[in-house]
């Protein structure tokens, strides 16, 4: 498919595994986005794949897959343009994975930065770093109020690493990543009036 004008799309920061250093990708300048449909009929979905972008666009699902029958490509061409949306850029980066380090100033981030200061270190596909992730996403509020899910997912970890697990300390190392979190964030902010 051929854009009208170009478009660049920065994907994520990431730490390097073995370097333990932040890596920032060169951003994606696309001229033309090579797609594939992918139509699977037991599921009844119909999902738009783009090079260079992970992840999946959503076409067609349910009775909406079986309402649209035998599709033509210039249909379900249609749908993948309506999805895109008037900025396609924004929508191909939200298909990017999230990372911790795009959103260093989030609880989870800040959660994480003060638990690898203490050796234990979290693995790109543990469910330590797509919770921390989830913090981030949700913000300070939402893990101030969902304290105890935290909590349970700290312990979980620590139970299955084989690490005592002291909740009061726990909840202390918390509440400290939601208050810092929310210094920085409300810093941002201010730098950005």
């Amino acid at each position: 498919m051929e854009l009208d004008t170009a478009i660049t799309i920065q994907p994520p920061p990431q730490t390097h595994p073995q370097t333990n250093k932040v890596e920032y990708p060169p951003p994606l300048i696309l001229e033309r986005l090579y797609v594939n449909y992918i139509d699977n009929p037991t599921d009844r979905t119909v999902f738009a794949a783009v090079g260079h972008i992970p992840g999946r666009i959503l076409l067609l699902q349910g009775d909406e897959y079986d309402k649209a029958g035998d599709y033509t490509k210039s249909f379900i061409h249609g749908r993948f343009k309506a999805e895109l949306g008037d900025d396609p850029a924004v929508k191909l980066r939200s298909m990017f994975p999230k990372t911790l380090e795009e959103n260093p100033d989030g609880p989870g981030s800040i959660l994480s930065g003060m638990i690898s200061t203490m050796g234990i270190k979290s693995t790109p596909n543990c469910s330590c770093r797509r919770h921390a992730i989830q913090m981030n996403t949700e913000g300070p509020d939402w893990c101030e109020n969902n304290m105890d899910t935290i909590l349970s997912w700290l312990e979980e970890e620590s139970s299955k690493r084989k690490l005592p697990f002291v909740r009061t300390v726990a909840k202390m190392m918390v509440n400290r990543s939601i208050s810092k979190s929310r210094r920085m964030l409300a810093k941002k902010a201010k730098e950005n009036e």
